[in-house]
């Protein structure tokens, strides 16, 4: 049976496309990771101005950057972020928590605008967003309902420009 104080979200989830954590170091957490889980290689991008534009942050147009890192493990993406300037949901979980599991994502929807208006309309607002080099994305306020991990969605993930590094090089 499903509690009254849960959100209901009208969207059928096709696959976890992706599973984040945020970091101290990028480039410690990629050794631990590939060390560890062997995974790898990674590709690293750099999510700042001028690729990255109309960045949100609570609701509110807001600057900030990040590093990110992005690896497979089987179907699913790895994905490690390091933020870099300005407040963000990555800063505001590595202050209350330190390190760890972020969030997870489904890229595969076939509407992503009508999935973040479903989750809206539910009252799991956007809680930061931002466009990279034509690929949009956003994240919604679930952390208490999913035990801590937010949850996003992107469009054109295929837009996304080539990645500044791979790590090892």
């Amino acid at each position: 049976m499903v509690s009254d104080n849960i959100p209901q979200v009208d969207v059928e989830i096709p696959e976890l496309s992706q599973v984040a954590f945020v970091v101290e170091d990028i480039d410690d957490g990629m050794d631990r990771f590939g060390s560890i889980l062997g995974v790898g290689p990674w590709e690293v991008y750099r999510f700042e101005p001028p690729t990255l534009t109309d960045r949100t942050y609570h609701g509110e147009s807001h600057e900030y950057s990040m590093v990110l890192a992005l690896t497979q493990l089987g179907e699913t993406m790895i994905e490690l972020i390091e933020p870099l300037e300005g407040e963000s949901i990555y800063t505001e979980h590595l202050e209350e928590h330190g390190e760890g599991l972020h969030h997870v994502a489904c890229f595969a929807f076939d509407d992503p605008h009508a999935v973040v208006k479903e989750f809206e309309d539910a009252g799991l607002p956007v809680i930061q967003s931002g466009n990279y080099g034509g690929t949009e994305y956003w994240y919604f306020d679930t952390a208490d309902e999913l035990n801590g991990a937010i949850f996003e969605t992107a469009a054109n993930v295929d837009a996304m420009p080539e990645p500044d590094r791979t790590y090892p090089e």
